[in-house]
């Protein structure tokens, strides 16, 4: 990943030379208010790590693109790329390959770059999925960690009768256009089975959410197989064969080492979607999509979901549970991933999160976790120097 981190950067040099959210849970105590309250104007953004741009600007450059044009277009800096953990709006990020697709004029940018920058260049997730024991298990972990690298995305590995398939699928509405970031992750998967196999594996069949493209049949010989477009999400199929592979390069001590980090920093389940996720994780990811759009009430929630509020509490009770405890374990889960960005201080996540005061925040997460955000913050970084270790063998 340095290479390539390397490369991008002195086009990201040569292009300078060129020229929240409040949710309904916080009222400034520990204890959620009532759930027909106003949210705040403003907003959750959705975010990715700058990681997932590794290679978008240096193949930009090396096909006579326009650096300096696709940064303006997608409204950031050389300072908003500087770091691969730093996070910038998931917005932005589609924007930035859709733009490097019309300046280079390479209708299948995503899917070329996907064939030459492997899932490893994406984070935590991508090096999970390099050292994994089997396809399986490197699809699964890339899906269950993705949580990590990239918001409002449903990312699932399922088992359907004799088939498999790797789902990614985008779910905030803003972040469109976003056929290049599709073909480009879709393209990475192939491509990470494809070197595990041989050179001669393709998998059954390629969905894509949007629109058939007017070179489909570059798409088609790159990733060997029928393609359908206009379907609900964009998945990878193929045979439960395939999935058992095993990976020749797997490290299963590395491997463990990274999930165990992974664990730690995560804090727990990600939110999951999708037909394979119980209705409780139906209901958190839900939230986080009405909290991403500054509206997550009981009302919002339970239209997203299709019910009427009252046969929506009747399910929660029927399951022991409730939108409050729900809610809290979304604002859990939410404030560990804030956390995690070295850029914002505690009182900004504590007024992000709805939180009248600073204290009042430190009170729930101490509830929550068994320790302050603070002592969170150091443990993490302390976890993280212990992986650090092993970054040699990354690169």
């Amino acid at each position: 990943m340095g290479s390539v981190m390397a490369r991008r950067d002195a086009a990201l040099r040569g292009a300078k030379e060129q020229g929240r959210f409040r949710t309904v849970c916080g009222n400034g105590t520990e204890t959620l208010p009532p759930h027909t309250r106003t949210p705040g104007v403003s907003s959750v953004v959705p975010t990715i790590q700058v990681a997932a741009t590794a290679g978008i600007l240096e193949y930009t450059a090396a096909r006579g693109g326009d650096v300096a044009w696709v940064m303006r277009e997608a409204q950031l800096t050389h300072e908003d790329l500087a770091r691969p953990e730093q996070r910038l709006p998931l917005r932005k990020f589609v924007t930035l390959i859709e733009a490097a697709s019309r300046s280079t004029g390479d209708d299948c940018f995503g899917a070329h770059l996907g064939q030459i920058c492997g899932l490893r260049e994406l984070g935590l997730p991508g090096y999970l999925a390099n050292f994994a024991v089997s396809v399986e298990r490197a699809l699964a972990s890339f899906a269950r960690y993705y949580y990590l690298l990239g918001d409002s995305t449903d990312v699932r590995f399922d088992r359907r009768d004799s088939r498999v398939s790797f789902t990614y699928h985008v779910l905030d509405r803003e972040s469109w256009p976003r056929r290049q970031d599709a073909e480009q992750v879709l393209t990475m998967i192939v491509y990470l089975i494809r070197d595990w196999i041989g050179p001669s594996w393709s998998p059954d069949a390629v969905w894509f959410e949007h629109d058939q493209p007017a070179n489909a049949a570059e798409l088609e010989r790159i990733l060997g197989c029928p393609l359908r477009f206009n379907r609900e999400t964009n998945s990878v199929w193929f045979d439960q064969a395939s999935a058992a592979h095993e990976n020749p390069r797997a490290d299963e001590r590395l491997f463990h080492l990274l999930s165990w980090f992974a664990e730690t920093v995560m804090g727990g389940e990600p939110p999951r979607a999708g037909p394979s996720a119980t209705f409780r994780d139906q209901v958190i990811a839900s939230i986080e999509t009405c909290a991403n759009l500054g509206n997550a009430t009981i009302h919002s929630v339970s239209r997203a979901l299709g019910l009427e509020a009252r046969t929506f509490q009747r399910r929660l009770e029927a399951e022991n549970s409730s939108f409050r405890e729900l809610f809290e374990t979304y604002l859990q889960r939410e404030s560990q991933k804030l956390l995690a960005r070295s850029d914002l201080a505690e009182k900004e996540i504590a007024a992000r999160l709805g939180y009248g005061s600073l204290n009042s925040f430190i009170r729930a997460f101490r509830r929550w976790n068994g320790v302050t955000p603070g002592e969170w913050r150091n443990k993490r970084a302390t976890l993280s120097q212990l992986v650090s270790s092993a970054v040699p063998r990354l690169s």
